[in-house]
């Protein structure tokens, strides 16, 4: 079973100015629970590395993913859709925090608020970021909405 995972905490660098936040204990954990772990970076999928930073922004009600002065929102959701397709057998995603795509709680630039990443949005199985996963209970909680993702779903 596959767990998605920002490829930059997996040691690629993706980020937008060409660095990583390698994670090596993360391999460890997946590895002893029969998890592989496939590293997805949607903004490097479409935009390469590096790239101008993406910074969202609030628009009355809605929020924008802008990277320079092109708005990107829908073309981040869609790769992220794309992503979460193209992998059969998904159980969860972890991903990393301030990013515009893959932060569970990503700051809205001047207005105090956070929204879902657009990996974490419409996302039918439990997601996360690395940071919430700092300890072995944290690890276990994440593991536990796993298998109840499975159980419930009948994945085994």
């Amino acid at each position: 079973m596959k767990i998605l995972i920002s490829a930059c905490v997996m040691g690629r660098k993706v980020r937008w100015n060409g660095s990583s936040k390698l994670n090596t204990e993360i391999r460890e954990w997946a590895h002893k629970h029969g998890f592989e772990l496939v590293p997805v970076c949607p903004e490097h999928e479409l935009f390469g590395t590096p790239r101008r930073p993406i910074r969202l922004e609030d628009y009355g009600e809605d929020t924008r993913a802008i990277m320079g002065r092109e708005d990107v929102t829908q073309k981040l959701r869609e790769k992220a859709r794309d992503i979460r397709g193209r992998h059969q057998q998904v159980v969860g995603f972890i991903g990393i925090a301030k990013s515009p795509t893959c932060s569970h709680s990503a700051g809205v630039r001047g207005v105090g608020r956070h929204i879902k990443g657009v990996m974490h949005e419409d996302a039918p199985f439990p997601t996360t970021e690395i940071n919430s996963l700092k300890t072995a209970r944290d690890r276990l909680q994440f593991l536990d909405r796993i298998v109840k993702y499975i159980s419930y779903n009948k994945l085994t």
